[in-house]
């Protein structure tokens, strides 16, 4: 062989060994996913108040952080960092390792959000219309809720049957509150007890005409093996519905919670706890831009109505007495103005009232959107 021919060999040798880096970049970035939410609200007054002398307050309330790598067709990891109130407070939402058994059912472990509800799942501020997620989705169950745990998830061939089912870390009712219910009581996956678990499964049916339909059950310990608490367990059983279609959305969801215990942990925190918590929503939508040629945009006009009780019943026992505050009914009506679909600009109206007649208004307007 002559000079040039080698030289030729040689070079095109040298450029393939130059371009293997590339093509391995170029797998690797086809292997990673990134995503994230957002929202920034206006209230007036501030949330969690039923004061009308509560000032006004503006928040970058989330700016939640997504990223995913698939490490093979079937193996995958899914992270996601929420930086809440302009990043004072950080909080790992959820990281767990997915591993596809078959086409149709797949391992799941690490942190998981609760499949308890339509909302705990799927938050990401666009999906819902009010500013604010609703109040049941907060003090009778708690969102985002996240515990460490392992557990199938699954749908059918079809596509219309979905259902996901844990075992999970459980609650520590340490953190139970009369007026705020469970929400002190979550992990949140950082260094949480883990003397009891819990199971936690939730099945969903949509049908093609747009109702969808779904279950959810959750029963764990919550003492963690305080020897002052005894055994204390948690059950909450729930219902939801949605019909989505020609410009109309309707929703509705109902929670029941009862804590074997009750009267133990009150003594133990030194505030009654409720042994029954129950709450209910239902909210209905209408597409004003539907027959107006909106094309990809979307004006949503919308109410809901909450109700809601952290002590729908109380534990007897010296010193142990219902608070009516913890008793409230929500009106909300607003409109939400979706430019594309991961775009939501909202303002709303709130009215409160608790069972002891005290009343409050309140003006929300936000910010949000995905990617």
């Amino acid at each position: 062989m002559s000079r040039t021919p080698r030289a030729i060999a040689g070079l095109c040798l040298l450029l393939g060994l130059v371009a293997r880096p590339s093509v391995a970049e170029e797998s690797w970035s086809e292997r990673i996913s990134f995503g994230g939410y957002g929202d920034i609200h206006y209230n007036n007054p501030e949330i969690g108040t039923m004061s009308r002398s509560a000032l006004s307050r503006a928040d970058v309330h989330r700016l939640v952080l997504g990223w995913g790598y698939e490490f093979t067709p079937q193996i995958r990891v899914d992270v996601e960092v929420d930086f809440e109130h302009a990043a004072k407070e950080i909080e790992l939402e959820l990281a767990h390792l997915d591993y596809d058994l078959n086409s149709s059912l797949t391992f799941r472990g690490g942190s998981v959000l609760m499949p308890v509800g339509p909302l705990n799942e799927f938050h990401e501020p666009p999906l819902y219309y009010s500013v604010e997620r609703p109040y049941v989705e907060k003090y009778i169950v708690p969102t985002t809720w996240q515990e460490i745990g392992v557990g199938l998830v699954g749908r059918s061939k079809s596509g219309a049957l979905a259902y996901r089912g844990y075992v999970v870390t459980g609650l520590d009712a340490m953190g139970f509150t009369g007026l705020d219910g469970l929400d002190g009581g979550i992990s949140h996956g950082s260094e949480g007890a883990a003397e009891d678990l819990a199971a936690v499964a939730r099945v969903e049916y949509a049908t093609a005409s747009g109702l969808s339909l779904g279950v959810s059950g959750y029963y764990g310990g919550a003492d963690q093996g305080d020897s002052t608490l005894g055994s204390v367990s948690v059950a909450i059983g729930g219902a939801d519905l949605r019909y989505k279609r020609h410009g109309w959305d309707l929703r509705g969801a109902a929670y029941r919670v009862m804590i074997d215990g009750a009267g133990r942990v009150s003594a133990a925190i030194g505030q009654t706890i409720g042994e029954a918590m129950f709450g209910w929503y239902g909210e209905a939508a209408y597409d004003l831009l539907l027959r107006g040629g909106g094309g990809r945009r979307s004006l949503m006009v919308f109410g809901r109505f909450e109700d809601f009780d952290t002590m729908d019943r109380v534990p007897s026992g010296p010193g142990l007495s219902r608070d009516p505050a913890a008793g409230r009914q929500v009106i909300a009506a607003g409109l939400s103005y979706l430019p594309i679909e991961k775009i939501a600009i909202k303002g709303d109206f709130e009215h409160w009232k608790d069972d002891t007649d005290a009343e409050l208004n309140r003006f929300n307007f936000g910010l949000a959107f995905r990617f």
